[in-house]
């Protein structure tokens, strides 16, 4: 059975991604920005399946070489994580009410 990997596990497309390819069987990893965070993450690890076929990687797409573990040697990869920049600006609402 063919093994995969689907970048950015908690976001919508992957995790009906990745409970899909459970539901059929399919061996899975999957990379998130932080694997410990229970609160994102712990509805992976409640997946049918997820207990025997599921592996969560930590992984960022801004640090090079981060996702190599966890797409080498899978079947395929489904590329699904996207950057997500904010800059920080702690005086937006002043800014706004001046233009």
């Amino acid at each position: 059975m063919p093994e995969y990997c689907v970048t950015g596990g908690t976001g919508f497309i992957a995790a009906y991604l990745v409970k899909t390819l459970l539901d059929k069987g399919h061996t899975v990893r999957t990379t998130v920005r932080d694997p410990g965070d229970v609160g994102k993450v712990g509805f992976l690890r409640e997946l049918n399946g997820a207990k025997d076929r599921l592996k969560i990687y930590k992984a960022d797409l801004m640090v090079e070489g981060s996702f190599d573990e966890a797409v080498q040697g899978v079947d395929g990869v489904y590329h699904t994580a996207s950057p997500v920049l904010v800059p920080y600006d702690d005086n937006v609402q002043a800014k706004s009410h001046t233009t």
